[in-house]
């Protein structure tokens, strides 16, 4: 039987896949601006704001590169543009792995949170779009 941590891991693989790191750093943005408001409205933006520099921290554990300072700006959009441009100076798939850890550390931390079942309900929710084209099978328990 799979788990919910499993299909949240899918789910994020379908909404990052592309190749190129342009591509790779816009789908990102796209992603945050989806996902933030969803979990904003649960959690508050004092809330989301502290999960989000904790995970960009130990993100930057891993991929040194992504050392942003989410603070230094009071407006979440412009965290979000200053991730995208990060990932916009890296090759593909630097960029395609940083964005992948950041997305995997933060949704792990909010799971611990909030649980499994709502952290993927949020997710398939917010991401619907992203990934309508993987077949609803594959995102079932």
């Amino acid at each position: 039987m799979e788990t919910t941590e499993s299909t949240r891991g899918r789910l994020i693989e379908a909404a990052l896949t592309t190749s190129h790191p342009q591509t790779m750093a816009d789908a990102t943005l796209r992603l945050w601006e989806q996902l933030a408001p969803s979990l904003i409205s649960i959690i508050g933006e004092g809330g989301f704001k502290p999960l989000y520099k904790r995970s960009l921290r130990l993100a930057a554990k891993e991929h040194p590169w992504m050392a942003l300072d989410p603070t230094k700006s009071s407006a979440i959009q412009q965290r979000f543009t200053d991730l995208q441009a990060c990932l916009r100076a890296q090759d593909a798939t630097h960029a395609r792995l940083g964005s992948l850890a950041l997305f995997t550390i933060f949704l792990d931390v909010l799971a611990s949170l909030i649980g499994e079942e709502l952290t993927t309900y949020l997710l398939q929710s917010a991401w619907r779009k992203e990934t309508s084209e993987t077949p609803a099978k594959d995102f079932q328990k």
